[in-house]
């Protein structure tokens, strides 16, 4: 099966997103399917994609000058067909199947003949920021005919309800390879670590406005702070930030050292940063929100209201003065983790695309 996967512009930064269509572009791949990754260019009007038409065909652009031609943070299978900076209908793969990836790219999808394959919709999150918070013009991209594949329940259910016909189920996964114990879950000092991330759902100012609290009855707490952009407003001395952090800093450095992983972010179509930090051996603090909810229960994490600041100190003070119940909560998530596998995935989105 000839399989398309269409994403916006290429940053060649670690985006989670990015990363399981990745995943599961290899798995395909691995299973025989031929697969393509195609990168646009422009994701704005028809009119940018007229005036970037005029501008290449005088040499007055080049492609190259918009986003990377290069994947250097994820190891892709050589087998995979990669097509960056995209501009012209005509320059899509022919393929069985073809897969909007994000709300702008459903735009370009929806103009794709029958030759560019079969049209499916993966949806991670409810985009609220994709067409600065214009939701019915977000809503409208469930409308547009293709197969919905949601990674949550939540997301199901709003997807569903502004399409009006059932979305496709298929849950997510983290790779086992990457992030795992290593280290002990006993003996860990009082660190907690938290993503940062310039998206505004993510609330990493709230994540660390908590820490603040937290330190005022924990002294020797200590953060460990990652992501691509640093916080706008900075960071206190106790925080360490790891930029653009690698598989094995965040498995051994950070997730690996922390007692605590604190998930601030107020919607999530999954959270798959908690996931991975559960892999590693901490202990999860979350709002009780979509898409984290699909993992994290109220027996292997810590769940509190999403609204509440006060509830997110008290939980992660109170986990940093009981190991016995922390680490009841570690692995209880272990084994819950389990059951989340790249391979059943595949195995149910082949079925999807076979239907």
């Amino acid at each position: 099966m000839k399989i398309n996967f269409i994403l916006p512009g290429n940053s060649n930064l670690p985006i989670g997103g990015n990363k399981i269509v990745y995943q599961y572009a290899n798995e395909l791949c691995s299973r025989g399917h031929q697969v393509s990754l195609t990168f646009l260019f422009d994701l704005r009007t028809n009119k940018i994609r007229f005036l970037l038409k005029y501008l290449l065909r005088n040499q007055i652009i080049k492609r190259s000058n918009s986003h990377k031609q290069e994947i250097t943070w994820f190891s892709l299978n050589k087998k995979i067909k990669i097509n960056f900076d995209v501009i012209f209908l005509s320059e899509v793969t022919d393929a069985d199947v073809v897969i909007a990836t994000e709300a702008r790219t459903t735009e370009v999808v929806s103009k794709l003949n029958s030759d560019k394959g079969k049209k499916y919709y993966f949806i991670q999150n409810y985009e609220t920021w994709a067409f600065n918070e214009n939701m019915g013009k977000l809503n409208k991209t469930y409308k547009l005919g293709f197969k919905n594949i949601v990674i949550s329940k939540d997301l199901q259910k709003k997807v569903s309800k502004e399409a009006g016909e059932q979305a496709t189920y298929l849950p997510n996964f983290y790779n086992p390879n990457e992030f795992y114990m290593n280290q002990s879950i006993k003996s860990r000092k009082n660190v907690v670590s938290l993503l940062s991330h310039s998206q505004k759902t993510k609330r990493t100012e709230f994540g660390l406005e908590i820490l603040s609290e937290v330190k005022k009855q924990i002294p020797d707490l200590q953060v460990e702070l990652f992501g691509t952009t640093p916080p706008e407003n900075g960071y206190a001395d106790y925080v360490n930030f790891t930029n653009n952090a690698s598989i094995r800093e965040l498995r051994e450095d950070i997730y690996g050292v922390s007692k605590i992983y604190l998930l601030a972010s107020e919607l999530e179509g999954w959270g798959l940063t908690g996931m991975e930090a559960q892999a590693c051996g901490t202990s999860l603090v979350s709002g009780r929100i979509g898409g984290v909810t699909e993992y994290a229960t109220d027996d292997n994490s810590t769940l509190v209201d999403p609204n509440k600041k006060e509830e997110y100190v008290d939980a992660i003070v109170s986990l940093l003065k009981d190991d016995e119940r922390r680490i009841s909560l570690v692995e209880k998530s272990q084994k819950m983790l389990k059951q989340f596998t790249l391979k059943k995935s595949v195995d149910k989105l082949e079925k999807i695309f076979e239907a």
